[in-house]
């Protein structure tokens, strides 16, 4: 697993040595991110250099907009775990705060990435900005780096299908009509729902289809409605064991509003999993979230849903 290690203005350096980093919120680790990743590893291992992924904490557009509404495609568990599939040794958190944000462009280099990160080797996409006002470039990167003995390269965006930008925006869009395909093309994988498995209210069991139940908390949720998904219990090593099921992603409103939960019904499964890790693999849209006469008719669907999810999930 990516060791996950904090940093903020102030504190003193991670002590990790030299380091080959890659720079961004890789919010998703989509594509274009693993492009940007994996022309750092290729560096990484040329030099002997630990791989390390820069990204920022919270994520400056929570920072600057904080009444908006959820929107990351995953936390930072899931996050360092992507991370670890792509051969990242460490996922550096630096922390988005007022003295951050006032920051110049050389006072980032000199005291954040080259003082206290000791990044010897800089990959960042074409279009990065960072400082004050958002007025530091890759450009300024290079210039304010080179004497510091930084080296700094720029990655073009990588684009997908159509000639369209790989981006978190389009994915978060892709999520939300939803096409899960395009998602999928973007993200080089499944869209992942994880957290750790809440305590419900057990209605589930009591309709004979027990629900895990992840709060998506500050999480883009995708369009409201039930899927066809694979899930994956996490163990303390980071391994999975997988599961087909059937989730609902909304506000249950034919019982109560509890806020936006993801509530997976796993089958050929009854296991205590409460405060375990729960990753769901999102795979087909199966229909829209819906409001039932009663719990007769919300049971009835059900049986049709996982029905359904049991046909689109067959090996």
């Amino acid at each position: 697993m990516t060791e996950i290690h904090k940093w903020s203005v102030g504190e003193a350096g991670l002590g990790l040595g030299k380091l080959c980093c890659a720079i961004g919120n890789f919010d998703g680790v989509h594509k274009g991110h693993q492009a940007l990743i994996a022309a750092a590893r290729a560096t990484a291992q040329q030099t002997g250099l630990p791989l390390a992924v820069i990204c920022f904490a919270p994520h400056p557009r929570r920072y600057f907009q904080p009444d908006n509404a959820p929107f990351l495609l995953m936390d930072s568990h899931t996050k360092a775990k992507m991370l670890a599939a792509e051969q990242v040794d460490f996922m550096i958190e630096v922390g988005f705060d007022a003295d951050l944000q006032t920051m110049s462009p050389e006072d980032f280099v000199r005291s954040v990435l080259c003082d206290a990160l000791d990044v010897s080797r800089l990959f960042a996409g074409a279009d990065f900005a960072f400082g004050k006002g958002r007025v530091g470039t890759v450009q300024s990167l290079k210039e304010i780096g080179r004497p510091l003995g930084m080296a700094v390269e720029a990655i073009s965006l990588v684009e997908g299908t159509g000639v369209q930008i790989i981006s978190s925006s389009a994915i978060r869009a892709a999520l939300q009509k939803p096409d899960l395909s395009a998602a999928e093309a973007l993200l080089g994988r499944p869209h992942i729902i994880s957290g750790l498995v809440a305590t419900g209210d057990k209605r589930g069991r009591q309709l004979n289809f027990p629900t895990a139940n992840i709060v998506l908390d500050d999480k883009l949720s995708p369009a409201f409605g039930v899927y066809a998904v694979t899930a994956g219990l996490e163990h303390t090593n980071g391994d999975e064991t997988f599961y087909s099921g059937v989730a609902n992603i909304g506000k249950r409103p034919t019982v109560n509003d509890r806020g936006i939960l993801a509530e997976a019904h796993l089958f050929d499964f009854d296991e205590d999993i409460y405060g375990r890790r729960l990753n769901l693999y999102v795979q087909h849209f199966i229909r829209p979230e819906q409001k039932f006469d009663g719990l007769e008719a919300l049971t009835t669907q059900i049986s049709k849903d996982v029905e359904t999810a049991r046909e689109i999930l067959a090996p």
